[in-house]
């Protein structure tokens, strides 16, 4: 019998401690740029991110405009794992700021996987990018695979935030990005 609760308990103890049900993953850089410029970008031009961004292969703006400051409401994108659409909850030019969850093209462990955007500026040319993405999972592998699906998505972040930098502080896609799109 003790056995029994033994062998049942130690795994989900063990589970308790490296699962984790929701994944947070933030990354800020700085990019020397004027927070206006780095908007038209993320902001404005949320739905082109395949311009910049080897994450994805393509990238197109849809929906009717539901925010001031950007004429539609979300993006389908092409990834290497299908299409996503990003639905966007919420737009703030004045404030810099954007949050998204996506609809369509989760992984099948995740419930629910949003991002959160913003700027802050720190001098004319200057601007500290923050870059927030989270995901719950929703299922026992989920919640096994959580450690490794967090280290993926920093590692896409950081790849986000690097590519973002190379393209606002050269004018030109990140050497990753330009293998990925033609269109360059």
């Amino acid at each position: 019998m003790i056995a029994t609760v033994l062998i049942i308990a130690i795994p989900l103890i063990i589970l308790s401690i490296i699962g984790q049900k929701k994944i947070h993953v933030k990354r800020e850089l700085i990019i020397n740029k004027n927070s206006d410029e780095i908007w038209e970008v993320v902001g404005k031009k949320f739905g082109d991110v395949h311009l910049w961004s080897s994450n994805f292969k393509d990238s197109k703006p849809g929906g009717d405009k539901q925010f001031e400051g950007i004429d539609y409401s979300y993006r389908a994108t092409l990834t290497d794992r299908g299409e996503t659409i990003q639905l966007l909850d919420a737009f703030d030019a004045k404030n810099y700021s954007l949050a998204y969850h996506i609809t369509k093209g989760m992984p099948g462990i995740a419930k629910s996987a949003s991002g959160l955007w913003s700027l802050k500026p720190i001098k004319s040319n200057q601007t500290t990018v923050v870059i927030e993405f989270e995901m719950e999972v929703k299922n026992l592998l989920g919640y096994l695979l959580s450690p490794l699906v967090k280290l993926k998505i920093g590692k896409a972040a950081e790849e986000i935030a690097e590519e973002l930098k190379y393209y606002m502080e050269t004018g030109k896609a990140h050497p990753r990005n330009k293998e990925l799109n033609t269109n360059n």
